[in-house]
């Protein structure tokens, strides 16, 4: 560990080196979750880390794997963190979530508005409810559509601003890859001891750079990623 000039302690370059990723004790099920997440992050594409949270909360995984969690859960902190920082990507948000909260306001209003006309029977506001509530209904589906839009412009922001600082998280994304070669290999044993068929239990990755893989299907204009079966 180094100290910053504030006399705050900051992780060494080489901070991953010494650490071992076991996951001894692990389900398949488990496994693949991981691999998906964690092969996810290597391009950037930042799960919601939440169902590992409360699984390690809960001690729903093994102790071995809760102890190695805050170290992983550093390393693919570091990555979300970036996003907000990337020329863009906080005005993209921004835009994003005005026409969310503009949607959710005149929804708000549309509801009672129904009530009052449609079950309660108060007629003479139909002149103005009926026609406020089909443009909420509209705007409404609109913003699906605009989140959409916003969610892929702020993703490819994102993803051209690594590929131009490709060595930003290099040394993380080395070490990303090799707990995922790790649990490849492990899931390949659990599949062989367990006699599971691989053809059952395919793994969705973003990356199809690894050892005892087989990729079942590549990316198309619908699916993102790759359908991967294990070696076992």
């Amino acid at each position: 560990m180094t100290q910053n000039s504030k006399g705050k302690k900051e992780p060494s370059a080489n901070y991953l080196d010494s650490f071992e990723f076991d996951p001894t004790g692990l389900d398949i099920k488990w496994c693949k979750n991981l691999i998906s997440t964690l092969d996810g992050y290597r391009i950037h594409r930042c799960y919601d880390l939440t169902y590992i949270e409360k699984a390690v909360g809960r001690g729903d995984v093994t102790k071995t794997f809760i102890k190695q969690w805050g170290t992983i859960r550093s390393v693919l902190h570091k990555f979300a963190a970036l996003g907000p920082d990337v020329p863009g990507v906080q005005q993209s948000m921004m835009r994003r979530q005005s026409v969310q909260l503009l949607s959710l306001i005149l929804l708000t209003i549309a509801l009672p508005l129904i009530v009052i006309v449609w079950i309660l029977r108060v007629e003479y506001l139909s002149w103005f409810t009926n026609p406020f509530t089909t443009v909420t209904l509209v705007l409404f589906m609109i913003t699906f559509i605009t989140s959409a839009f916003y969610n892929r412009k702020i993703a490819w922001l994102i993803y051209h601003y690594v590929e131009d600082n490709a060595a930003m998280f290099g040394y993380e994304r080395k070490h990303i890859k090799k707990w995922v070669q790790t649990l490849i290999y492990f899931s390949s044993r659990l599949l062989r001891k367990d006699n599971l068929k691989p053809e059952k239990n395919l793994v969705k990755f973003w990356n199809d750079d690894y050892d005892g893989i087989v990729v079942m299907k590549g990316p198309s204009k619908f699916r993102k990623h790759y359908v991967v079966k294990l070696k076992a």
